[in-house]
């Protein structure tokens, strides 16, 4: 690029809303970009400039530190093959394209069914928790009820419901969504769902899986925060879902 064609790169950046003193650093630092992602795609420098220059246009006016503030774009699906399928999840490679470079790239995705997991208290502002043996970490852990949301499930409520009831024999009221979460979004496409119910009481045999082994423990609400700061509680899942409960005892959103 010549430097009347930098200096007029430079003027169309301003207009964008760059501030004047950082227009021909942008302006440059343009120019290299887009020399590399011609490179990396076959395009002309050109064409890659006019793309970039897109971009930035789309995400509005230029931040005061001079980088573009053009918004993070899905990836375009070119194709998807389930490689293995083990019961609980799917292994799925997914083909994309970057919406930036328009380079194509494999991702490793896990399909897998919605999870619900349960705040259960009692009257006596306990919570109905469990211990049960986990064979991805070998170990025994303090969690709280929960599990997959199956295909006759009416909603995660409905799902938290019948959960907490086949593990610990515990029914309430009042039951209703606190929050949702991406168990982790790199490599899973599902959701897990917090659901809290009130007013719980024993009123049911449990129903145990033939995988599953349980005890069910009372734990005072007050308990809470020092099982998550002592690392007693080490389940990612419940971690979040009590720390969604506690937030709302202090938002003052549970009675």
């Amino acid at each position: 690029m010549d430097a009347p064609a930098r200096e007029a790169l430079a003027e169309a950046l301003v207009r964008m809303g760059c501030p004047q003193a950082s227009a021909g650093t942008m302006a440059a630092q343009l120019e290299k970009r887009a020399v590399q992602i011609a490179a990396q795609t076959g395009r002309t420098p050109e064409d890659a400039l006019g793309h970039l220059l897109r971009l930035m246009a789309e995400g509005g006016a230029i931040a005061s530190g001079g980088a573009a503030a053009a918004p993070i774009r899905p990836w375009e699906k070119l194709g998807r093959k389930v490689v293995a399928d083990h019961r609980i999840f799917q292994i799925c490679t997914q083909r994309l394209r970057s919406p930036r470079t328009g380079q194509e790239h494999d991702y490793v995705i896990l399909d897998a069914p919605a999870w619900v997991n349960v705040i259960a208290l009692t009257p006596a502002r306990e919570l109905v928790m469990i211990e049960q043996y986990r064979a991805g970490s070998d170990t025994v852990e303090l969690e709280i009820p929960g599990g997959m949301m199956d295909l006759e499930d009416a909603d995660p409520v409905a799902a938290g419901a019948r959960e907490l009831r086949e593990e610990t024999g515990y029914e309430g009221s009042a039951a209703r969504l606190l929050g949702r979460i991406l168990p982790n979004p790199a490599i899973q496409n599902n959701v897990c769902h917090t659901v809290i119910i009130e007013a719980c009481e024993l009123k049911h045999p449990t129903e145990f899986d033939s995988g599953e082994d349980l005890v069910t423990r009372l734990v005072p609400a007050a308990e809470i925060p020092r099982l998550l700061s002592s690392g007693k509680i080490q389940h990612a899942l419940v971690f979040v879902a009590l720390c969604q409960f506690e937030a709302a005892q202090r938002e003052g959103r549970l009675a």
